[in-house]
């Protein structure tokens, strides 16, 4: 567990009610929203090139103006795709492949952790691919037709 420190700060009221609403609506207390808020406003402000996006699984880092998260693009390149030919291929800016090469590097157990999770959704989903697919029958093999239903 990371190490917290208390601070107080003032806010208008509308700033507060909307913060409280904000936390009942999750289940949080409004101290932990807040935190969570100002922490993604000090990242927005260190990555502007970072979306931070509510998903299923959580807050995820996607590259801003695409559909690509941060860990998928890290793990691109982590296959042997330079950033230079990551952009060109996807027609992504250079400066968003290094950006999220930054955040990566600074939040790297965030990044892997949503690598992890990525991973065991594709396996699922290959899982569930699998069992609904029919087999298949091999070439050369004579297929039976099911027989017909007798009806009285």
């Amino acid at each position: 567990m990371s190490k917290t420190a208390v601070m107080t700060l003032r806010v208008p009221e509308e700033v507060r009610q909307g913060l409280v609403r904000l936390a009942a609506r999750f289940g949080h207390k409004p101290a932990q929203v807040g935190a969570r808020l100002l922490e993604e406003g000090l990242r927005r402000r260190d990555f502007p090139l970072i979306d931070l996006r509510d998903t299923a699984g959580g807050r995820v880092a996607y590259l801003r103006g695409t559909r690509f998260t941060v860990s998928w693009v890290v793990q691109a390149l982590r296959k042997g795709l330079g950033a230079e030919r990551f952009a060109h291929r996807f027609d992504v800016p250079l400066a968003h492949v290094r950006a999220a090469l930054a955040y990566a590097e600074t939040f790297q157990d965030e990044i892997d952790a949503a690598a992890d999770h990525e991973a065991a959704n594709r396996r699922w989903i290959q899982k569930q691919d699998a069992a609904t697919r029919p087999k298949r029958v091999p070439s050369g093999a004579i297929r039976l037709r099911p027989k017909p239903k007798r009806r009285h």
